[in-house]
């Protein structure tokens, strides 16, 4: 009897203990995004800092930057079909943009459409801080990409990746914009910056 009251004790305490947060589901996060939004920053390169200007069109995700203000800046755009096939519309000069697009860094929504189209984002994730944003840090093979060393995190309300977190520091890291840089224009409004994280 002693050990059914034990067992009843220790089950009705793991009952009313807290749950754990059960994070945001990707796939219903994913499809739920703008279809539209622009968000320009910069991202502080070791001799100078580079405009980065990321944006949605619909099915189309395209970046310019990537250079001194004084040097042309390069675009590219790929485009992601209803069953989340990717091609490339525009392409860097000295890029070669043949086959398959395999969008990561700041392109890297492309990729994130395109397997919510495909109904492969199948994760639940937690948001986390980065500056006074909220972003969701998706593992990169998710995304299609093999041995990643960053993972891409989205901003939560456009899904716009703005930053990159690296697998071994913990930390953000490599191309990512400057949060304190930031600007987003979306269908309703203009933001600079957005409301704390929680």
């Amino acid at each position: 009897m002693v050990r059914h009251l034990a067992l009843a004790i220790v089950a009705l305490a793991f009952a009313e203990a807290p749950a754990a947060a059960a994070g945001t589901d990707l796939l219903q996060w994913a499809r739920s995004l703008p279809e539209r939004f622009a968000v320009s920053g910069s991202k502080v390169e070791p001799t100078y800092m580079a405009a980065i200007d990321i944006s949605r069109d619909g099915d189309v995700v395209s970046i310019l930057g990537g250079a001194p203000a004084w040097a042309e800046r390069s675009r590219e755009a790929v485009a992601v079909d209803a069953d989340g096939t990717m091609r490339h519309l525009v392409c860097p000069g000295g890029m070669a943009c043949d086959g398959t697009p395999s969008p990561a860094g700041f392109l890297s929504t492309a990729a994130l459409i395109s397997k919510s189209r495909a109904g492969a984002l199948d994760a639940s994730i937690e948001a986390e801080p980065y500056g006074r944003f909220s972003v969701l840090c998706v593992p990169a093979e998710m995304l299609g990409i093999s041995r990643p060393i960053l993972d891409p995190c989205f901003e939560i309300t456009t899904g716009a990746a703005i930053a990159q977190k690296n697998r071994f520091s913990n930390r953000f890291d490599g191309p990512s914009l400057d949060p304190a840089s930031l600007t987003f224009a979306t269908d309703n409004a203009t933001t600079a910056p957005k409301e704390q994280a929680p």
